[in-house]
């Protein structure tokens, strides 16, 4: 009695396409359990960097204020029955400003005259002696000169204010009246009667100084920084000003020099900010600048890097023996935390096999190579079964020292782009003049359609306002 052998239609089928595939040298794993995951983007960092604002402002305006109402001439007289009995007149020029450090020198060229006469002694209203006339820079004679001397010690306030102490400082005869009387010396006499008109110019001059707000020097400025500023194929910098601080002064002649000290957390992003400005803060104590930190992410497509390696690995031929095969494709795609690579062949096999690899950036050549290639695990069953040549080291080597990106154009365009939209002239007439410091990768991501890149940029920044 025979028996009879039932065959599955089905499984017959597949075990027959296996065959056909296999004896015709076609090579299709699975596609990787990985390809096309992705990991969460990192949150970007945002790091404190001071930025410079060198503030200059013109003290001439204000002095000039309190020289127009100070008096440009000053008489006066006493006449007692004894002593000392005189009449003075003095004109003075307009006022003069110089400075160091933090320190206002303010000076008065004067021209003085006096006469008079000195009685020993009165009884009854009388001057029982002949009295003793004198007189200098009086009459026909000339105005003697002199020079009046006042300095103002000056600091800044938390309220953009400028704060100034001005006090007499010296009187320095430049032809002096040399006129004595009983150890009397007539310039003291002449100093006691100006010096209340001397303290009424200090107070003016504190009075103008005082008056002078700040905060146009420096508003223009924090709006003008929380603008977006373009940088073209990368996206929107916004440095996010803080808080802001303010150095002590420096006079140099005229002009009062100090530098504001802006604390910001610049960051780019790909979209604008659409973000509201804020007020401006109060200051806070001085914080030197340090230059800025700020991070982006570049973004390189999977294609435009595929068609990168497959011109660098087409002419390429791997062998092991008489065994052969030359690569017709290739495919980058996001597998997780590693790179996938689908590679077309042909030669003495032909098909697809999967590579996966970790991504690793050379800042000082500015290149991503891709380190620990390995076939995937489904590419490597279907080699051992069926060539198993193609898993020699000699070819995964030489596989891996092919996948070697060059990054320098867009690291160089991303250079150049941000060097460019840091050299600028913002609303309100403030312009920005950065200086790029560096340009490193410091991570990466893989995301569906491109290969992420995080840059680190810094540099040093200043604003300037005319």
């Amino acid at each position: 009695m025979s028996s009879i052998v039932k065959i599955n239609p089905l499984r017959f089928s597949v075990v027959g396409l296996i065959w056909f595939f296999t004896s015709c040298g076609t090579i299709q794993p699975e596609v990787p359990a990985s390809a096309n995951q992705v990991v969460a983007v990192k949150p970007m960092p945002t790091v404190n960097s001071t930025i410079n604002i060198p503030i200059r402002v013109e003290l001439k305006p204000f002095i000039k204020l309190a020289d127009q109402s100070f008096d440009k001439e000053f008489k006066g007289a006493d006449n007692p029955c004894s002593g000392l009995r005189y009449q003075y007149k003095l004109k003075r020029e307009p006022i003069q400003l110089t400075g160091k450090g933090k320190t206002v020198f303010l000076g008065l060229d004067v021209a003085y005259g006096f006469s008079g006469e000195y009685c020993a002694a009165c009884v009854f209203d009388n001057c029982i002696n002949p009295p003793i006339p004198f007189s200098c820079g009086w009459g026909d004679e000339s105005l003697r000169r002199a020079k009046i001397k006042l300095k103002s010690d000056v600091e800044l306030t938390s309220n953009y204010r400028i704060k100034s102490t001005t006090s007499f400082t010296e009187f320095t005869p430049i032809d002096p009246c040399r006129v004595t009387f009983a150890q009397i010396n007539i310039n003291d006499v002449l100093m006691s009667q100006i010096r209340p008109e001397l303290g009424n110019l200090a107070k003016m001059i504190d009075a103008e100084i005082g008056k002078q707000d700040l905060k146009p020097y420096i508003l223009p400025v924090w709006k003008a920084l929380q603008e977006d500023i373009k940088i073209p194929a990368t996206g929107y910098l916004r440095f996010q000003p803080q808080s802001l601080s303010v150095s002590e002064i420096n006079m140099n002649g005229s002009i009062l020099n100090f530098n504001v000290g802006l604390t910001a957390t610049p960051t780019i992003q790909s979209s604008p900010w659409n973000k509201p400005t804020t007020a401006l803060p109060a200051l806070t104590p001085y914080k030197k600048g340090s230059g800025f930190e700020v991070y982006t992410d570049l973004k390189m497509n999977y294609d435009s890097l595929s068609q990168q390696l497959f011109e660098i690995m087409k002419t390429e031929q791997f062998a092991m023996g008489k065994e052969k095969i030359n690569i017709t494709s290739l495919k980058l795609f996001p597998a997780g935390e590693k790179l996938g690579v689908a590679v077309g062949f042909t030669g003495t096999k032909k098909g697809t096999f999967y590579l996966l690899g970790n991504p690793d950036f050379d800042n000082s050549k500015s290149s991503l190579a891709l380190k620990n290639v390995e076939y995937d695990i489904a590419t490597k069953n279907v080699l051992i079964k069926t060539a198993k040549w193609m898993m020699d080291e000699t070819i995964r080597k030489k596989l891996e020292e092919q996948m070697v990106f060059d990054l320098s154009d867009l690291m160089n365009l991303t250079k150049k782009s941000i060097a460019e939209s840091l050299n600028q002239t913002l609303d309100g007439g403030i312009k920005i003049k950065g200086q790029l410091k560096s340009l490193s990768i410091s991570g990466w991501s893989l995301q569906q359609d491109a290969l992420w890149v995080r840059a680190k940029t810094m540099g040093d920044i200043q604003v300037i306002m005319d």
